[in-house]
């Protein structure tokens, strides 16, 4: 009996112990595979670029979003969005993906008149992908671009986190891009 009163004991330390070690806090959030990381910022707390009222008046009535997708092979590569989804893209190199995939980028903009830019599916890759964004339909000022930042949100826009890449300007076009490992939701803000 004092044998197993003491492997239940060890069992429930030890149990106790991995919670402590992993965390249980609050402040952090995870999906199953990635690393816990802590909760970025609220999206009540960043000051997000709105769209123009033209563009805001295009997108209601197009139904608040716009969707280009393309099957991504792993030798090839390939790009998705462009032209059709108002300048906002990504690049695949060869190998990227571990499998053929269908890779979205979808345009939207929420009630609140947030623009915003989403590649899925969701996930990891094995090579660095280039997404850009285009500021081009955004109610801001060229001089302002300098003081945006590009926020990245992987819980459904709840908490964001400043992108942490190098970011290329290219003021001809409008656009901004940056190399990223993973997809997720994109916005502009202050």
């Amino acid at each position: 009996m004092k044998v197993r009163t003491h492997l239940l004991f060890s069992l429930l330390l030890i149990f106790a112990v991995a919670i402590f070690v992993n965390g249980c806090s609050e402040n952090s959030i995870s999906n199953p595979g990635e690393p816990a990381q802590s909760v970025g910022i609220h999206v009540d707390d960043i000051q997000w670029v709105s769209a123009t009222p033209e563009f805001t008046s295009k997108m209601t009535a197009l139904k608040k979003f716009v969707i280009d997708g393309k099957l991504i092979t792993v030798a090839d590569g390939g790009v998705v969005g462009g032209e059709n989804t108002f300048n906002n893209s990504v690049v695949f190199p060869a190998n990227a993906v571990g499998e053929d995939t269908y890779v979205t980028v979808e345009v939207k903009y929420n009630k609140h008149g947030i623009f915003y830019v989403e590649f899925l599916p969701g996930g990891t890759f094995n090579e660095f992908v280039e997404a850009t964004l285009s500021w081009e339909h955004l109610d801001i000022d060229k001089p302002t671009i300098e003081e945006l930042n590009i926020y990245f949100s992987q819980d459904g826009g709840k908490y964001w986190f400043p992108v942490d890449s190098e970011v290329m300007i290219d003021y001809d076009l409008k656009t901004a891009t940056f190399k990223t490992s993973h997809f997720s939701r994109y916005g502009w803000g202050f």
